[in-house]
């Protein structure tokens, strides 16, 4: 609104004028126009603008039709004193302000209501004062008091704020009578009847007593009923009770309502959703967070789509990342890349958190997915945190999120979802744009990466992410995390990497002729005992074949070696050797390369040893009982020379030869 100082005023006594300004403001007549009518007396100028006047034009020698548009934009200034008395005595309603809040209207629609809330109060007063003095005054003019009345009413719409916008949006009617009758539905209503009109506001007012406990305990069974079952249950069972008909509209309203809602999420949807929708949530004290003092885990499908042969269009999105922030720095100081989001994933990251950090955090929070809650995840959650006090705990459900949640968010609205090959939220998402362009994705298909080269554009990312300022900090993300540490975090020492990750298998594995296997996941591994020289462990294969072991492991580094632990009898364990992965051979010849001939022969040579040094023992097994495969035959020609009737002291000494151990006793 481009005018300056008051709308009205009175000049000259008791003469009454209106701001020139009004003339263009409402289009009633251009600058032009307004200074013939003025030169030809059309009207009458109280006053010229100038040095810091507003120019005034006389009421009275306004026409009619100017006056009323007037009179509409910006009030009846000759009923100027009534409405000033009236907002006077309007006064503030607790009560209907919280109704309003929690009814989820927009917040023009809470205000709007507010204030006809706080006029139909104040109505129901004067109506109040009109009648008894209309009592005392037989002569006093009762509808033309609530004629007035309703008139003061409406002027309040023309009142404006100091921005220009309506200071009593209201929509009660201007006419008397039925402003009246809207204050008596609204005194027999309440607050709900400046929301709703129709029957099923009315309805509502019904339900109270035993008809509400029957539809409130209805709605609150397990089996979930809905509103069109409970209303038809309802009409079937209210003749007997001699219950009022309801509209099915006026049920949904009522069990809608904050007191009644309350009652059935629980009944209906149990704890978890209650708490989502009901419980208290705790505020954090974030003033005394430090880098690296509070490390949060979560894990994330990632929506891009990779090549992937086989899979119609040779497309994939089947990518899942592991992501450790630290809150106070928002910094990614360890993630994992990978197919499956398992406790091998968690470890991974947490391996490179610790790399990054070089500290144990004093806190440390996941969510409630299976994988961490894994003996050998929680035996290194508990060992990750510094000692002098440090915890780690799950999240509960609904109750207190992970800060992860909403910094992952951020990071895929703002870094990762803004590649080309992002797929956004998937195709089912509700918003058009969290939904990836797919006809673009298809024309442009034969350039999708391999998941391999989509790890190293996820590595960039994150490293966008750290370099780019912190929202609060005013710093990089890189940066806030070399302020000063507050509180003497644990140092990670390189024994403490050892220790820390890695994992010795809860159940044992039996070596046998063929080597350990191993299942970690869903991914099955095979080592043996090599010498140093590259060749089979001839002496452990001895010593051990048959044996349990504990296998421990590096997850990050089982195409390394693995350590065996051999299980003994009182429950403990001792470690014997390390294995590698088993060497395998090309099985066609043509497709050999020196090295794979060089491993052949060494494999075979191996072989032809272990034979060899057998047949030894056996050979010296032979000599030392003269039990040999000749004494075998001789033996058998003796029984049948003598069928069986040999002497006993021949039998004896042919039995034990000259050279044989019986001699020597």
């Amino acid at each position: 609104m481009n005018i300056t100082g008051d709308i009205y005023e009175y000049c000259n006594g008791n003469q009454l004028g209106v701001n020139q300004d009004v003339f263009i403001e409402l289009s009633l007549l251009s600058y032009a126009q307004f200074q013939k009518w003025c030169q030809r007396n059309k009207l009458n100028r109280l006053r010229t603008a100038g040095r810091g006047r507003t120019g005034l034009i006389a009421w009275s020698s306004i026409p009619d039709e100017y006056l009323e548009k007037i009179k509409k934009a910006f009030g009846d200034p000759y009923r100027k004193d009534d409405v000033d008395s009236f907002v006077s005595r309007l006064n503030n309603d607790d009560k209907a302000a919280v109704f309003f809040m929690k009814a989820g209207l927009s917040p023009q629609k809470e205000y709007q209501h507010y204030i006809e809330a706080q006029i139909l109060n104040l109505y129901g007063e004067l109506l109040q004062e009109i009648e008894v003095k209309a009592a005392r005054n037989t002569s006093f003019k009762k509808t033309q008091a609530k004629r007035e009345l309703a008139k003061v009413i409406a002027e309040l719409k023309t009142l404006k704020r100091e921005d220009g916008k309506a200071k009593f949006p209201h929509k009660l009617p201007s006419n008397p009578r039925s402003l009246e009758r809207r204050y008596k539905e609204y005194a027999e209503q309440g607050y709900e009847r400046l929301i709703h009109a129709g029957t099923g506001n009315t309805n509502t007012q019904k339900i109270k007593g035993a008809l509400a406990d029957w539809l409130l305990a209805k709605y609150c069974l397990p089996h979930k009923p809905s509103i069109t079952d409970l209303h038809l249950e309802y009409d079937a069972y209210r003749i007997a009770k001699k219950w009022p008909s309801l509209h099915e509209d006026a049920i949904y309203k009522w069990l809608h309502k904050p007191e009644q809602k309350k009652v059935w999420v629980l009944a209906r949807h149990g704890k978890d959703e209650y708490v989502r929708q009901f419980g208290h949530k705790t505020t954090r004290d974030k003033s005394d967070y430090f880098p690296y003092a509070y490390l949060t885990i979560d894990g994330s499908k990632l929506d891009w789509i990779h090549f992937k042969e086989g899979a119609p269009y040779s497309m994939g999105a089947d990518i899942k990342v592991n992501l450790i922030f630290d809150v106070y720095s928002e910094k990614i100081v360890g993630h994992d890349f990978s197919l499956a989001e398992d406790h091998q994933s968690h470890f991974r990251a947490f391996k490179m958190a610790l790399q990054e950090t070089q500290c144990k955090p004093a806190l440390l929070t996941y969510d409630n997915q299976s994988g961490h809650k894994m003996k050998a995840v929680q035996e290194l959650y508990s060992n990750i945190v510094t000692a002098n006090g440090g915890q780690h705990y799950a999240h509960r459900a609904y109750e207190h999120g992970s800060p992860a949640e909403q910094l992952i968010g951020r990071f895929q609205q703002q870094f990762l979802n803004k590649w080309w090959f992002s797929d956004k939220q998937a195709i089912t998402a509700l918003k058009a744009d969290s939904r990836p362009n797919m006809e673009f994705v298809k024309r442009h298909r034969e350039k999708l990466k391999t998941i391999d080269e989509l790890r190293e554009v996820f590595a960039y990312s994150v490293e966008k992410w750290n370099n780019a300022a912190h929202p609060k900090l005013k710093v990089s993300r890189n940066e806030a995390a070399t302020h000063e540490q507050t509180f003497a975090l644990d140092k990670i020492s390189p024994l403490d990497m050892v220790q820390l990750f890695w994992v010795t298998s809860t159940n044992t594995n039996s070596y046998n002729r063929d080597g350990i296997r191993l299942t970690v996941g869903k991914e099955r591994y095979h080592f043996e005992v090599y010498t140093a020289d590259g060749h089979v462990d001839l002496d452990f294969r001895d010593n051990y074949t048959g044996c349990k072991f504990f296998v421990q492991y590096d997850p990050d580094q089982l195409d390394n070696y693995v350590r065996l632990y051999l299980r003994l009898p009182n429950g403990e364990s001792k470690y014997i050797a390390d294995a590698e992965p088993v060497k395998s051979i090309k099985s066609i010849p043509l497709l050999m390369d020196d090295q794979d001939h060089g491993r052949v022969h060494k494999m075979i040579g191996t072989r032809d040893k272990d034979v060899e040094r057998v047949q030894a023992e056996l050979e010296a097994l032979r000599q030392r009982t003269n039990i040999t495969e000749e004494s075998l035959i001789e033996d058998q020609e003796l029984e049948m020379k003598f069928r069986g009737r040999q002497p006993k002291q021949s039998r004896a000494m042919a039995e034990a030869g000259a050279g044989s151990w019986l001699n020597k006793l």
